[in-house]
């Protein structure tokens, strides 16, 4: 029998290369969502909205890679957290590219 490895292994603490890949993936998944939020607040329209969500899902997942660096998430917790945010982000996009299609065929 074949034994099952993860597709890629969370270890604790991690290297300096990893600290600073999440820091700066944190700082620019954190200014891109700031900055959908202004085009939200210009626009005021569900698209906009579902994109700043998105955005903001993405910010998590840089959230939930420190909280596991830092040891306050499992290896488990992590994935089911960080795959959980893909979900809940390829679901908005889809919704705000639909919501935008039906709208500007009317």
């Amino acid at each position: 029998m074949v034994p099952l490895y993860p597709l890629h292994v969370v270890t604790q603490g991690g290297s300096v290369a990893l600290h600073v890949v999440l820091a700066v993936a944190g700082l620019g998944s954190a200014a891109i969502f700031l900055l959908a939020l202004g085009a939200f607040r210009q626009r005021r329209s569900l698209p906009y909205l579902l994109i700043a969500l998105a955005f903001a899902a993405l910010a998590g997942r840089e959230l939930v890679g420190g909280l596991t660096m830092a040891n306050y998430l499992t290896a488990n917790a992590h994935h089911l957290f960080e795959h959980g945010l893909d979900i809940v982000m390829m679901f908005l996009l889809i919704g705000a590219v639909y919501y935008a299609r039906t709208v500007e065929k009317r």
